[in-house]
């Protein structure tokens, strides 16, 4: 997993990160006061970002858009921002099989 350093964007003297997971974003907004409920629409709470969205998609959408967080193919080098996209990739990856064919017992 790659991503940059980051501060905590929302003010208020912290001096915590966000983090790279969508608990651990969770947990930062709620820190801040930020809390909705997973249903509901909300503007995102990024400094700058006009985004209104479903809550329970905020957390991911920071994590890609804002902190850009990616995850790399251990083969082949190529990134996604989701694990779901990831571990899909991986299981068609033409390196990867060259390199580990998955072998069938008769």
């Amino acid at each position: 997993m790659t991503m940059g350093t980051y501060s905590c964007p929302f003010g208020d003297g912290c001096t915590l990160p966000p983090g790279s997971t969508t608990a651990s974003v969770y947990a930062h907004l709620r820190l801040h006061g930020h809390a909705y409920n997973h249903r509901n629409h909300a503007p995102c709470p990024w400094p700058g970002c006009s985004k209104e969205i479903r809550w329970g998609n905020v957390a991911r959408h920071i994590i890609e858009r804002h902190l850009r967080v990616k995850l790399q193919c251990v083969w082949c080098g190529r990134t996604y921002t989701r694990k779901g996209a990831l571990a899909a990739h991986m299981n068609i990856c033409e390196v990867g099989h060259h390199l580990h064919p998955v072998h069938t017992v008769p």
